[in-house]
């Protein structure tokens, strides 16, 4: 009896093992060796496939370049351009319609394809800065490139004159108040374009004593400078040159 009751509840167990097996079977599956390997969140290679990446498969998250064919223009090789930009609208920028300015840079613009206002006063502006401190620091050889002949001469002699009395310069652009075009046109097919500079500097000069003879180490000046800018439309030199200075400081 014992031993019949015995085999009869092990079958019974064996039984239930079985069912039980079966059912987490049903439930898990199987693995095929297809299954998708563990990700490592270390892994750059898996990183770099995320829900943007070209290694997703969610089309809906993908962010769609822009279209070329409407934002930009084809160049003579083939590559893709940026259009460039209306040039009235850039004036504008400058220059109220119908003024003096408006029509001399419109006529710049009208010789010379190339002319961007807002390139333009971007390299006005560095153009100064270059210029003041190559003149503070005695710098010929960047004068030269940035100067008209006549006015290269002017500064050149100022700058000897400096150092043979044995005088040192320093200046310190602190910053601009304010950068305007005044006037603009075309002359001899020479583009011309005048602006004012309304800037704050520290400025002065020492003996051979390292003795301040001139200005002020502490004190900021503010100076107003009137230059004038001259470019040969059928030159070969891309480059604006200074081509006159006036100071109303």
């Amino acid at each position: 009896m014992n031993s019949n009751g015995l085999d009869i509840v092990s079958v019974i167990f064996l039984g239930i093992a079985v069912v039980i097996f079966l059912y987490l079977r049903s439930i898990l599956g199987s693995r095929t060796g297809n299954e998708r390997q563990p990700s490592d969140p270390y892994n750059r290679d898996n990183n770099e496939k995320g829900p943007l990446g070209t290694g997703s498969n969610e089309q809906d998250n993908v962010v769609a370049m822009p279209d070329r064919s409407q934002s930009e223009t084809t160049g003579p090789q083939g590559e893709y351009e940026r259009p460039k930009p209306d040039i009235s609208v850039q004036i504008r920028k400058y220059a109220e319609d119908g003024s003096d300015l408006s029509d001399g840079l419109s006529e710049i613009a009208n010789a010379d394809k190339d002319f961007d206002p807002e390139e333009f006063m971007q390299g006005a502006e560095r153009a100064y800065e270059m210029i003041i401190m190559a003149y503070s620091d005695g710098d010929k050889r960047t004068l030269k490139k940035l100067l008209a002949k006549d006015v290269y001469s002017g500064f050149s002699e100022a700058i000897d004159a400096r150092e043979t009395e044995g005088h040192e310069m320093t200046t310190q652009l602190v910053g601009f108040d304010k950068i305007t075009m005044l006037e603009a046109g075309v002359e001899d097919r020479n583009a011309e374009i005048t602006v004012k500079f309304k800037s704050s500097l520290i400025r002065y000069q020492t003996d051979r004593d390292d003795k301040i003879i001139e200005g002020d180490d502490k004190q900021i000046d503010k100076i107003t400078d009137i230059w004038t800018f001259s470019h040969n439309i059928n030159g070969r030199d891309p480059n604006w040159k200074l081509v006159s200075t006036e100071s109303e400081s």
